[in-house]
């Protein structure tokens, strides 16, 4: 029996204490994001439930009751069986075989499935994870193959091995999330605490100088009367407007990610009522690509970079990294990275630029991915 090789090894690409400590080294970062005025008005106990389930991780579970199979034919290579190869060669022996893919629903953060537990077991199993952009359930596939002449009976006894090696995962991962809630909950108290102590402290300032504060939105200075408005020029109906030639972000991605990411993605920031520059709805035959792009580039308030596999092999989303990167020299944040299907380790091996920013992982959602970012270019 053989497990299909076209298969990635599940639980392997990164450890998940380390993922774990990502996210809640978030926490104080994402109570400061808090609107000061969302924060006197709500309690400690309403914001803590909310960064809760914001920040909760949801465990995997797989349902084996509700599986389905295929089998196919196949002809099978077996060279390197001692059984059947007796004399290797190198060259391939092919026999009739049989492929039988299992597929068993789940869910949970998919993004679990790739991630190491604390256990002695490193080597995972073998499997295809298939979810659709924005949900928590989806499909395990495990393809497993053998030839025609054996027991059918050894592909139940080999699927049965592959799930109890699944489930000893998953139940290490869920000992570690148990552990997980209890800790953010424990911060995100103690990250509220710690915000409202400053603002007690700030509201002391006022009486301090002897000068009345008033809030951000107070108009210092009164309207122009209405002569004097009149007086104000206006541009030219030729001229581009700002709303013409600015947009608030700009969707950096690979050509590969547009369809399964991207263009949701910039679908629902423009939902959300941001002006997106997304290249396929923004250039138009005859349009130079590059001076574009750099338009683009340099007029957008915020660099929303796909980062996956694909984008770090192309020429051309690097360029706009570049282009995004040089304008941070000032210490202003504008590259906003979301990892989509790639590790921490594969980024850090590839592009040490985004290996050290705090990054979205596309597997939490569309609807959560332009809610985090929403709170960025909104705050701003």
């Amino acid at each position: 029996m053989r497990t299909s090789t076209d298969q990635l090894q599940l639980f392997g690409r990164a450890h998940l204490s380390d993922a774990l400590r990502i996210h809640t080294d978030r926490i104080s970062e994402r109570v400061q994001a808090i609107a000061e005025s969302v924060l006197r008005a709500r309690s400690d106990e309403e914001i803590a439930s909310d960064l809760t389930e914001e920040l909760r991780i949801v465990p995997l579970e797989i349902f084996r009751d509700r599986a389905t199979m295929v089998r196919e034919e196949i002809q099978l290579d077996v060279s390197g069986d001692p059984r059947r190869d007796i004399f290797p060669s190198g060259r391939k022996i092919l026999i009739p075989g049989i492929k039988v893919v299992v597929s068993i629903p789940f869910r949970g953060d998919k993004e679990l499935w790739y991630l190491q537990p604390s256990t002695f077991q490193l080597s995972g199993p073998r499997g295809t994870v298939h979810v659709a952009p924005g949900s928590e359930e989806g499909t395990l596939a495990i393809a497993l193959k053998q030839p025609a002449d054996e027991p059918l009976e050894q592909i139940k006894a080999t699927l049965d091995s592959r799930i109890r090696d699944i489930e000893f995962f998953l139940n290490s991962q869920r000992t570690d999330l148990a552990g997980y809630d209890a800790q953010i909950q424990r911060n995100i108290v103690s990250a509220i605490a710690d915000r409202r102590t400053r603002l007690a402290k700030h509201d002391t300032l006022s009486s301090l100088l002897g000068i009345p504060e008033h809030s951000p939105n107070h108009q210092l200075a009164p309207p122009l009367p209405a002569s004097a408005e009149s007086q104000v020029p206006t541009a030219p109906v030729s001229m581009a407007t700002p709303q013409a030639t600015s947009w608030d972000v700009f969707v950096s991605h690979a050509s590969e990610d547009k369809d399964g990411f991207a263009r949701p993605l910039a679908e629902a920031l423009r939902a959300a009522g941001l002006r997106v520059w997304f290249d396929e709805s923004m250039l138009q035959v005859g349009d130079s690509l590059r001076r574009s792009i750099d338009r683009g580039l340099s007029q957008c308030k915020f660099g929303i970079v796909i980062v996956s596999k694909a984008f770090l092999s192309k020429e051309w989303p690097q360029r706009e990294l570049d282009g995004l990167v040089a304008r941070e020299e000032e210490g202003k944040k504008v590259v906003l990275p979301i990892w989509h299907d790639i590790s921490a380790a594969d980024v850090r091996r590839r592009s040490p630029i985004l290996a050290d920013r705090l990054a979205i992982p596309s597997s939490k959602g569309v609807a959560t991915v332009v809610k985090e970012i929403l709170e960025v270019v909104r705050g701003a």
